[in-house]
């Protein structure tokens, strides 16, 4: 049995009657005949569960919800002389309620008021219950909208990485091989295992590390093919990655693709990008450093749709649960980013 039917059935107002019938039965049973206190335990109970129902299903909604108030109090004030009146009828004549001595009788006036009473109690409580249910099924709703919207708006932004992502490799594949460049067909090669990875295993709301971490290897690898030069000046280590570690899908993507774009490897000899990915304690922690060229801020470079995407989806997937930092220096740029629970 499910969580959910289990909690559907704990929540069954027919099952509470019942129960709340039977417990009358074994209250009445010790000092009444058992004819007798199942006959009395019926007529309260079913006193009761009228007055419960009629509350809940009709006076509520014809009447107090929309804002009827002295109709509303005229007709429970009826009501509960109605059934009042109806129950004293059927346990004529003086019934013994929840008496301990059975030769002792309590007046009628004495025996109405205290059922009138217990029946304004009933009603202030099925009016409780009725607005702390509609209170619950109004915050379910809410929530099952605003989870639908976030699967939504994760699932657009999800796809416009993907776009993205194809826009600025395919740049890189154009120029090798009009440059007739030997690295064109590796890099095409590449391009087929990234477009698998994001085609087919990025359409989950989580991937396994590892698995994002290949990917952005891959990914320096296709980089790694433009020049000698990058393979000495783009660095990626990663550690503490395991099996059953799971992440957002393209992630990180966008970090290590802005690096790229504003790095100034082709005029910069000592330029370099610099990754480290890191995962101790549960905490990931995600360091892209690079030198930059001298006319980009970092005003300017935080302005891409990429980085913009990556913000939006990091408070939709870890809201408070993550701490995202860029940094800028007279030569370089850093981007830190922590996830305190993967």
């Amino acid at each position: 049995m499910s969580e959910k039917q289990h909690t559907q059935i704990l929540s069954n107002p027919y099952l509470f009657w019942v129960f709340y019938w039977l417990i009358w039965i074994l209250l009445l049973s010790n000092f009444q005949p058992l004819a007798k206190a199942l006959w009395v335990a019926s007529v309260n109970v079913a006193a009761q569960g009228i007055v419960a129902f009629a509350t809940v299903r009709f006076l509520i909604p014809r009447f107090l919800e929309k804002r009827k108030y002295v109709v509303y109090g005229a007709q429970v004030a009826a009501l509960l002389l109605l059934v009042t009146v109806v129950y004293m009828r059927l346990t004529e004549p003086g019934a013994q309620f929840l008496t301990v001595k059975r030769e002792i009788r309590y007046p009628r006036a004495f025996q109405f008021g205290r059922m009138y009473f217990l029946l304004f109690v009933i009603h202030m409580t099925s009016t409780a219950y009725k607005f702390a249910t509609d209170r619950f099924k109004t915050l379910h709703r809410q929530s099952e909208l605003l989870r639908k919207q976030l699967e939504t708006e994760l699932q657009a932004l999800k796809n416009q990485i993907n776009p993205h992502f194809l826009f600025n490799t395919l740049n890189n594949v154009y120029t090798l091989a009009y440059l007739k460049d030997d690295n064109a067909a590796p890099m095409i090669m590449k391009l087929s295992e990234l477009l698998r990875y994001t085609l087919y295993d990025c359409q989950t709301d989580r991937v396994k590390l590892e698995k994002e971490v290949e990917f952005l290897h891959n990914i320096i690898a296709m980089q790694r093919l433009k020049s000698d030069a990058y393979r000495k000046q783009i660095v990626f280590e990663s550690t503490g990655v395991q099996s059953e570690q799971l992440i957002a899908p393209l992630l990180l993507l966008v970090f290590v693709e802005n690096s790229f774009k504003h790095a100034d490897l082709d005029t910069n000899p000592d330029g370099f990008i610099a990754i480290s990915l890191n995962v101790q304690a549960g905490i990931l922690a995600f360091e892209c450093e690079n030198t930059k060229r001298e006319q980009v801020s970092i005003e300017g470079a935080n302005q891409g749709i990429g980085l913009n995407n990556v913000r939006k989806r990091l408070e939709l997937i870890y809201p408070e649960n993550h701490e995202l930092l860029f940094s800028e220096y007279s030569d370089r740029f850093v981007v830190r980013l922590k996830i305190y629970r993967l």
